[in-house]
């Protein structure tokens, strides 16, 4: 995703003079033989709007791509074997993205690069000083806000209205402590009941310090802090199920209550933490009443568990798949401290201690989280099944062929709200274009 306005148009062509001014190179050395043909690969992608928004691509380096975890290495010092691994990551993520759109427009091979390719193009920007630091000049991934949106929308205005809105949400539905379900109230059970893990979990970690657990560990992981789901149902659009697309391209969830997966990592206090996700999938949320901007298809909630150096639970947090609704939960490693900057504060939920499985209750119709506690005793319920989450970018359609659930930039245009048309001030460029569209 990239900004718009005019103010970052004065802010490339002032980058374009400095850049004429450098000595350092702006892309990556030549190799013809093996990054030429990528040029035309991207054309295709782009005219048939199928790119990947997993990751960012890196301006000049088309065989490589990058996150946020790995954009914050990229001012560091580096060891040369941490080098190499930075660069293998990066192109790691190049070749996963490739692959789901060659996958897209029904292309072979899948990695259009290939292996030899990939270790050549990383051993010439390791060897060539000038260019590895250009590389990590642009190894960024670009915000979704525009300051020209900003300034236009009294962005200082806006802003402190939409405090005041997020602080009363926050005062009025607050998660407590203790789950405590009603008659109406399905329970969903993981699909494995793991036993618990010893106290110290030692993961393999690569040169930058990022943790790699194996198939058998990363299951063991996943299904160890599992949630039980308590979700408060008045309709069918609180029965969490799988993804899939219709005749016409639009998500449809079957009735196979289903929870899709996948790691991802942080960076705190020195170190590279594995983050476990759980993402449950609904089918709308329904209006509370005929103006709701907050209703629309498609809804879901995101569980993560983050552990510590050592394995063990370090914080929980839940998110909406809009980027909505951020609640921090703490364990007992962690000091709560009072924030003296007027920056929106967190929203933290009650302090959750590691042990038995725990249970989150999900209210009906929002979706938000109620209650985060242990699992009462002699409760039974169905269990889920496990997905992929990287499934989510290779769907079946009607063609025979897979689309992303994802358009190119990252969005789910099925799922789109009319709160979109409020926000175009807090500068969201989803939210502007949804405003150009309704203006024309």
């Amino acid at each position: 995703m990239r900004r718009t306005g005019w103010p970052h148009a004065l802010l490339l062509i002032g980058a374009s003079l400095l850049a004429a001014c450098a000595t350092a190179p702006n892309r990556a050395p030549p190799d013809a033989a093996c990054a030429g043909p990528l040029a035309g690969i991207d054309a295709r992608v782009a005219r048939a709007g199928v790119r990947d928004a997993d990751s960012a691509p890196v301006p000049g380096w088309p065989w490589l791509r990058v996150n946020r975890v790995l954009a914050s290495f990229a001012d560091e010092a580096l060891t040369p074997a941490a080098r190499a691994a930075w660069l293998a990551q990066l192109s790691a993520l190049d070749a996963d993205s490739r692959a789901v759109e060659m996958a897209a427009l029904g292309a072979a091979p899948a990695d259009p690069l290939g292996e030899a390719c990939r270790a050549r193009l990383i051993a010439a920007t390791l060897t060539n000083d000038a260019a590895f630091a250009a590389l990590r000049q642009r190894a960024r991934v670009p915000d979704s806000y525009s300051t020209g949106a900003r300034v236009l929308g009294l962005y200082p205005l806006a802003a402190h209205l939409a405090g005041r809105g997020v602080a009363r949400l926050q005062a009025a539905h607050t998660p407590r402590a203790g789950v405590l379900p009603a008659p109406e109230t399905r329970v969903y059970l993981p699909p494995r009941i793991h036993p618990a893990l010893p106290a110290s979990v030692e993961l393999p970690r690569d040169a930058l310090g990022l943790p790699h657990p194996n198939a058998a560990t990363r299951r063991a992981l996943l299904d160890a802090h599992a949630p039980v789901w308590l979700v408060d149902t008045a309709s069918a659009d609180d029965r969490p199920g799988a993804v899939h697309l219709d005749g016409v391209g639009n998500p449809r969830l079957d009735a196979v209550p289903t929870v899709y997966e996948y790691l991802s990592y942080t960076r705190f206090e020195g170190a590279v933490l594995l983050q476990l996700n759980y993402t449950l999938w609904f089918p709308a949320r329904p209006p509370a009443h005929r103006f709701d901007v907050l209703a629309g298809r498609l809804d879901g909630l995101v569980w993560r568990v983050t552990l510590d150096v050592d394995g063990q639970p370090l914080l929980w947090d839940s998110i909406h798949p809009c980027g909505c609704y951020h609640l921090w939960f703490p364990g007992p490693r962690l000091t709560r401290q009072i924030r003296r900057d007027k920056s929106e504060p967190p929203w933290i939920g009650p302090t959750l201690t590691p042990g038995a499985p725990l249970a989150v209750q999900v209210a009906a119709g929002t979706h938000y989280i109620r209650a985060v506690g242990t699992l009462p005793d002699g409760l039974h319920g169905e269990h889920m099944s496990t997905r992929d989450y990287d499934e989510l970018r290779r769907l079946p359609d009607a063609s025979g062929g897979v689309r992303s659930l994802f358009g190119s930039d990252g969005l789910v245009q099925a799922s789109a709200r009319a709160e979109r048309f409020l926000l175009w001030p807090l500068g969201v460029v989803a939210a502007i274009a949804a405003a150009a569209v309704w203006l024309r």
